[in-house]
């Protein structure tokens, strides 16, 4: 099992970004995730820093990929993950029309769509290695031999799957890499509007980029008082972070080799250190969950794989003696 690190979610000023990269570098991990995913307006690092800091990394020995906006609303939008795909390393795409951008070739397409053949049908081949990001609907075997088909190399399945969706999808596509998310706030929803301004009052069009004040999200709780969502400028993440510490043996099983490390503004190399000494045997699980417990103010979470609310968080140990128990509930963590 391998330890990937996801594309920064919120937004950070540049030299705080520099300087978690340079941590990042010295770290376990095998592949770094850079770029902006949620909001054209936080790319506060152009072609040319996030070239510096892919080919930094890359000097340490990491893979180094691109992560694309999940909306591309507008022809700014358009250029600059035009700007991404030109880049030299791999693309994480997080809208299917980021494909319309790569040529049979891996060149850019300037006009913006693919150079059918005479069939008219799209090319079969891209050379330029892809990764199909969580933010892709891939639900079932079909979509994902659709993707497979283009070369796809690696497939980040979507947070809300449960296992046997996800052993579905992967024994139809035993040749792609699999890649699930392993810590963090899950991405749940994108819209257009952006979560942030409307919060503050304010308007999208003259946001002043006032989610910079926030480099940890805004917590959106029930009325009752149980922390639901994370606001993240136009993204919704889960207020609970996601651990599957407790699953690699059925992970392994499912034929998932990456686990992924969403960043976190504080701990994040600790949090890859934990999940190292899980991989080589230096500490069980069930000692992880608790060191990570520590970095999870909302609590844990792991119920959708398992098939239950996505708050919730099921041990191992309930797994192995069949109770099916959850080990977190409403009261257990939000008292009245």
């Amino acid at each position: 099992m391998k330890i990937t690190l996801g594309p920064i979610p919120f937004l950070w000023d540049k030299d705080k970004i520099i300087t978690f990269y340079k941590e990042i570098a010295n770290t376990p991990v095998t592949t770094v995730y850079i770029g902006e995913v949620v909001c054209s307006k936080r790319t506060i690092l152009g072609g040319d820093s996030l070239e510096r800091i892919g080919r930094m990394l890359q000097d340490k020995g990491k893979e180094v990929v691109l992560s694309t906006l999940s909306l591309i609303t507008n022809r700014e939008e358009l250029e600059y993950v035009r700007s991404l795909v030109d880049l030299p390393f791999s693309i994480e795409i997080n809208n299917i029309g980021v494909l319309n951008l790569i040529s049979n070739n891996g060149d850019i397409n300037r006009s913006g769509t693919f150079d059918p053949d005479r069939s008219g049908r799209m090319p079969d081949k891209l050379d330029k290695r892809l990764i199909a990001g969580p933010h892709l609907a891939v639900y079932n075997a079909s979509t994902a031999r659709f993707f497979s088909d283009l070369s796809i190399k690696r497939l980040v399945f979507m947070p809300e799957l449960h296992k046997d969706a996800i052993e579905s999808i992967s024994s139809n596509i035993p040749s792609i890499e699999k890649e699930i998310i392993g810590f963090g706030n899950l991405p749940v929803a994108f819209s257009w509007r952006c979560y942030t301004v409307r919060a503050l009052e304010m308007a999208k069009t003259n946001c002043a980029i006032v989610c910079k004040k926030h480099p940890e999200g805004m917590q959106l709780e029930t009325m009752d008082g149980m922390p639901v969502f994370n606001i993240n400028g136009t993204q919704l993440l889960s207020a609970q972070k996601a651990c599957m510490i407790g699953q690699l043996d059925i992970l392994e099983a499912l034929g998932i080799e990456y686990l992924r490390i969403i960043p976190q503004e504080r701990n994040t190399v600790d949090i890859i250190n934990t999940f190292r000494k899980v991989i080589e045997g230096g500490i069980t699980s069930q000692d992880a969950v608790e060191v990570l417990r520590g970095y999870a103010p909302e609590g844990l979470s792991n119920g959708w794989f398992h098939g239950q609310a996505g708050w919730e968080f099921i041990e191992k140990g309930n797994l192995e003696d069949g109770s099916g128990e959850y080990t977190q509930s409403y009261l257990q963590v939000y008292p009245q």
